[in-house]
């Protein structure tokens, strides 16, 4: 299953279970367990396909886990909950094509914002609807901006506009910036 002689360095490769480290986001994790190949000169390690992806899987679920964010499980039940499709969560979320199916898989995990997220639709569903709808994205009318008027001279005004750092200077019809 693995080859004889490291194609690295030319070293014997024997079967191992020893930790194998795997980088996330930064990060290095640690996976026990996984029968691998490992050279004995230089400690290149050789994985079979199933074995790379439980190794991917397994150091995702161990950082998911050390950061405190809901399991793949957790996601799929919260999905299924509010009666959605993995499009439709995602649509719902904000988030890119096939994100949720990679972390329902566990081969991804969420950021920090979207667990909240999802924390918050698990206490209160009726938020989906909120998060749906378009009222979430119309300015409030308490945005806007108030008119501040300035005398300048011969009947000249400034009117505060948005965005903050422009100002019209109106005199009757005409109009300046």
């Amino acid at each position: 299953m693995y080859p004889k002689k490291c194609a690295e360095c030319g070293g014997d490769v024997r079967v191992s279970s020893s930790p194998i480290p795997f980088e996330i986001r930064g990060e290095t994790i640690e996976v026990s367990g996984l029968e691998h190949g490992l050279c004995s000169q230089c400690g290149e390690v050789y994985l079979s396909l199933d074995a790379t992806e439980t190794l991917q899987r397994e150091a995702v679920r161990i950082l998911k886990q050390s950061k405190g964010l809901l399991s793949p499980d957790e996601i799929k039940e919260l999905r299924r909950s509010l009666g959605l499709s993995q499009a439709g969560f995602e649509e719902l979320l904000g988030v890119g094509p096939k994100t949720v199916v990679r972390w329902e898989k566990g081969t991804v995990f969420q950021g920090a914002t979207a667990d909240r997220l999802m924390r918050l639709l698990r206490v209160m569903p009726s938020l989906a609807g909120i998060l749906a709808g378009e009222s979430l994205y119309k300015p409030a009318a308490t945005c806007a901006p108030k008119p501040i008027r300035q005398q300048l001279s011969r009947g000249w005004h400034v009117r505060q506009v948005q965005p903050r750092h422009l100002k019209v200077v109106t005199n009757d019809n005409a109009v300046a910036a």
